[in-house]
């Protein structure tokens, strides 16, 4: 017996340009264009009127909502029109009238655009060029990640909300709606508000749907509190954590201390590092 894919299905309608590659069944939707350059893995779903241009290859299994652009040029006064890299990983789900820009330089590591696996990007939703939106992330409608920014793995950012450019969310934690993050949000927290963007608590439901026992998540719980209320150095707090037993401790600690644009500051408090 045959575990061969049926072939790939495109629309009359549909723009298919030579240099583009498809994978095994791919569906393409009506009065969609795929430019030269792109790649598209296996069973992806490709809706009506989306446009995939520049150098991006789409992971198997994904799924493109109506209207979307793939590979737009990056919104930067520098770029020179080169073919530049957007890469999204497998079983993404991207919505209606999504964008993510390619980078401005070609290159590997920061010189791409990045989505990783099991991302959704609701709609209207944004990634700006050089960014990287890590592995199960969801960014709610309306949301927008600037230039070189980076949202970390399961994080949220809900409608409305925005990442500065060269910012980072971290790890599982939750941006509220509208929020406009100015400064890197700490892993594994609720953070809210604009100008400034503050710490509000552990994210202590996203904690419990990623499998943390609950010792794991009192010692969080711990070091967050510490870090972000009731500390008057978050440096000083975040040092006294790294060398705790658990590995998302020190990861919380080493966030902080390494942080670039300085982390937000602790709910009801003007402090930043």
């Amino acid at each position: 017996m045959s575990n061969s894919l049926p072939e790939a299905i495109a629309h009359p309608t549909a723009v298919v340009m030579p240099g583009s590659e498809l994978s095994p069944g791919v569906e393409i939707g009506p009065y969609a264009v795929i430019e030269p350059g792109v790649e598209v893995g296996a069973n992806v779903k490709i809706g009506p009127h989306v446009h995939l241009l520049g150098r991006t290859l789409i992971g198997a299994g994904t799924v493109i909502g109506s209207g979307s652009v793939i590979g737009g040029e990056p919104q930067d006064k520098g770029y020179d029109g080169t073919r530049t890299l957007v890469r999204v990983g497998e079983n993404c789900r991207i919505h209606e009238h999504v964008t993510i820009h390619r980078a401005t330089t070609e290159g590997a590591g920061p010189f791409e655009t990045v989505i990783g696996d099991r991302v959704m990007m609701m709609v209207n939703s944004h990634v700006g060029h050089n960014s990287r939106v890590d592995e199960d992330a969801i960014l709610v409608n309306g949301s927008l990640v600037a230039g070189h920014a980076h949202v970390c793995a399961g994080a949220i950012l809900s409608g409305n909300a925005a990442l500065h450019q060269f910012g980072t969310i971290g790890r599982l934690t939750m941006v509220g709606g509208a929020t406009m993050v100015t400064k890197d949000a700490p892993p594994f927290s609720i953070v809210a508000g604009s100008y400034p963007v503050l710490w509000r608590s552990p994210n202590a439901v996203g904690l419990r749907r990623a499998g943390l026992e609950r010792e794991e998540r009192d010692a969080l719980r711990k070091a967050l509190y510490s870090i972000f209320r009731d500390s008057d150095s978050i440096q000083d707090a975040a040092e006294s954590f790294m060398q705790n037993e658990f590995a998302t401790v020190r990861e919380l600690a080493e966030f902080v201390l390494n942080s670039k644009r300085g982390v937000c500051a602790g709910r009801g408090s003007n402090k930043e590092l």
